[in-house]
């Protein structure tokens, strides 16, 4: 076993028996491997035993551990398995992914004194041990300036680029309009109201909504639907990552409608798709070039922000082929690569 020093864990503090939303940490993960690190990823499930796989055709070894309370909200959940399995690896660096988790702070108490801690940021940007980081991995430039302004400017705080498949995201080309299969698409699950999908359904009046994603409260919403609108709304539902693709190939914009997030992978996957991206700047504030790739506007300026871009053609088409340079720029594999240098000198 290498020296602590050069052994690195990766916990993603919320609880999953999967790594199909994990590619990008483990993308990191094999690329600081490639360069001399020992990394292992470790993640809560909602089983009895502790389970292995190895991610990456074997480059990275992950560790599923079980969850003391796998009933609790995810937030909530610890692990008596996670804390073993960490002391004996015995990294000399933990980062988590996902700020706010309870198995955080617990999971750090139980490590050797002088483990040092970093976070991958995930959406929330508070937490206990935020004090005691040495390292933040955020998902765009004013994110990190606005809530972790120390770390910024001790140099100690990254953008870690989002994975994309360039592959599945096709050319990247913006639809045309004569073979767009809609006009507006929303991604985002039907579990809570800070999706706020309702806000997309008076655009129906005038314009052919599609919306992706499953939940406890998709019947609900469905229902909630007035009459007069409901043939100008598409429900796809849940759909595997192929299909979601698929849809936002067809679509001539992205109306993000969330009022608390990060930056959401499937913004960053519809950019690359070549659709240009429409969000509430107190939600975002950044990773989506304003005016170039989409726009970042004030909750009561959005219906008029859609009519601007639906309403002239040129510049949709204009800004979706930005929104697809930009991807190729700053996300995907190669990006994730080239950070973990810079991610790998942080870390001495």
């Amino acid at each position: 076993m290498s020296s602590p020093a050069r052994r690195l864990a990766i916990v993603m503090s919320h609880a999953q028996r999967s790594m199909g939303g994990a590619m990008r940490e483990a993308v990191l993960a094999r690329a600081l491997v490639a360069q001399g690190m020992e990394v292992r990823i470790f993640r809560l499930h909602g089983g009895e035993a502790l389970e292995e796989e190895t991610v990456l055709d074997g480059a990275v070894p992950v560790s599923f551990c079980p969850a003391d309370n796998p009933d609790a909200i995810p937030h909530r959940q610890v692990s008596a398995s996670l804390k073993a399995e960490l002391r004996a690896f015995a990294p000399g660096m933990v980062l988590y992914k996902g700020l706010g988790y309870r198995v955080n702070a617990d999971t750090q108490a139980a490590l050797e004194p002088g483990t040092r801690c970093g976070f991958i940021v995930g959406g929330g940007v508070t937490d206990p041990l935020l004090g005691q980081a040495s390292l933040v991995l955020g998902e765009y430039r004013e994110q990190l300036r606005q809530h972790f302004m120390p770390l910024w400017r001790a140099g100690q705080a990254l953008v870690l680029p989002k994975y994309v498949d360039m592959a599945e995201a096709g050319p990247g080309r913006p639809v045309p309009l004569a073979d767009a299969a809609c006009d507006i698409i929303n991604v985002g699950n039907f579990g809570d109201d800070r999706k706020n999908q309702a806000a997309l359904v008076p655009l129906a009046a005038r314009h052919r909504v599609t919306l992706v994603g499953g939940g406890t409260r998709l019947g609900e919403f469905r229902r909630s639907v007035p009459g007069r609108l409901r043939a100008k709304i598409t429900f796809a539902g849940r759909l595997p990552h192929a299909g979601v693709f698929a849809a936002l190939r067809g679509a001539r914009l992205m109306v993000h409608t969330s009022t608390m997030d990060g930056l959401p992978r499937a913004t960053v996957e519809a950019m690359a798709c070549g659709v240009p991206v429409i969000a509430y700047r107190s939600t975002i504030q950044g990773g989506i070039p304003h005016g170039g790739a989409g726009l970042l506007v004030a909750e009561a300026a959005l219906p008029h922000a859609v009519e601007m871009v639906l309403a002239d053609d040129e510049l949709r088409l204009r800004m979706g082929a930005n929104a697809r340079r930009h991807v190729e720029k700053h996300h995907g594999v190669p990006a994730i690569e080239a950070s973990a240098v810079e991610v790998l000198k942080l870390l001495g």
